[in-house]
């Protein structure tokens, strides 16, 4: 299955990456996540010695050290030293190195080519760094399933009347208002609940007296697979910023055809000090991603099989699919594109 090469992914939670490597597989590549001085480090995880996974070594200064014979490789994958005989580094001693950043709480890399690489297109997550008015807390999960169907699952508003119950409205899908758009490449799902009864994540740091309010659920995806979700709720009527608002990202990125890493933040702007408000929040919401959605997703993929796309199978089609598909159409002419420019520069 193509991937879209030149693209941020997600690669990590940056509480996942120390000095001590972490190892991943994204995108089907076996990689080596470490952290230095100067900031993160991604290379191919395999020394070119013995082939022994450079994961299993250690930090050296500006590089990561080979535990089993001492190699050390720089961020770029050259190797700078070799310990042994007259220390002289072979032609073919390097990995190949992924531009990798660090920001919004998660380290992004780069597989593509990359001189192309801009850390200017991390898609945009502020509210994870705007301790004055946000809290973020951060969840990782690990699903048995193809990255696409994680997508589709987030980019359908409706299946929380269904799936999840905290969120569920007593007046169903019709007492929601959904529009979808389509901007450029980015895939925009809107849904406003007004004037509905207190339900949902809003209602944790909802102080009024009011039993009833105006929510929304917005979904933005930007392609590879990451999504931007504006949750919230506010007075019957009153302007957005006066309310309770949660912002969240969704990071979904492929570690092989049939297995995906799903990084997520939530922040909120009430009570924004309180740790044991973050606590609560944190175990909500990885509670509902582990026994609500995550089984219904990794459920699908067992029953369609060995299929990365399920549109092959021409499935019933129903108005919540709209930017789902239209987010998997964009990103397969993405990929036509990438593939075409590589064919003719061969």
């Amino acid at each position: 299955m193509p991937f879209l090469r030149n693209a941020w992914y997600a690669a990590a939670l940056s509480s996942e990456v120390s000095e001590k490597p972490l190892a991943r597989q994204l995108l089907g590549e076996n990689i080596a996540l470490f952290r230095t001085a100067e900031g993160v480090g991604a290379v191919e995880d395999r020394c070119p010695h013995r082939f022994a996974p450079l994961s299993l070594g250690k930090v050296q200064a500006e590089s990561i050290e080979c535990g089993y014979h001492g190699l050390r490789f720089a961020k770029d994958g050259k190797c700078v030293l070799n310990p042994h005989g007259n220390k002289a580094i072979a032609p073919n001693a390097h990995v190949r190195g992924y531009p990798a950043h660090e920001r919004y709480g998660f380290i992004w890399f780069w597989p593509g080519d990359p001189a192309r690489a801009n850390i200017a297109d991390i898609p945009a997550f502020p509210f994870n760094e705007d301790p004055q008015n946000f809290t973020p807390v951060f969840g990782y999960l690990d699903v048995a399933a193809n990255y696409q169907l994680v997508v589709d699952n987030l980019l359908d508003l409706s299946h929380v009347e269904w799936l999840h119950p905290m969120f569920a409205q007593s007046g169903g899908v019709d007492a929601h208002k959904t529009e979808y758009a389509v901007d450029g490449v980015t895939v925009h799902a809107r849904r406003a609940k007004p004037n509905v009864e207190l339900q949902g994540l809003a209602r944790l740091y909802w102080t009024s007296p009011s039993q009833r309010f105006d929510a929304r659920s917005n979904m933005t995806w930007m392609p590879p697979s990451n999504m931007s979700f504006d949750l919230g709720a506010t007075e019957c009527g009153a302007p957005v910023e006066e309310g309770v608002c949660l912002p969240n990202a969704h990071l979904v990125t492929p570690a092989t055809e049939y297995r995906a890493h799903y990084f997520w933040s939530i922040a909120r702007n009430r009570q924004v000090n309180d740790e044991a408000a973050s606590a609560k929040l944190q175990a909500i919401a990885q509670r509902i991603f582990t026994t609500e959605d995550i089984p219904m997703i990794e459920a699908q993929q067992r029953n369609i099989g060995n299929v990365t796309d399920i549109l092959s199978l021409k499935p019933v089609s129903i108005d919540p699919d709209i930017p789902a598909v239209r987010a998997r159409r964009i990103l397969a002419e993405l990929i036509r594109g990438e593939e075409t420019k590589a064919q003719a520069a061969e």
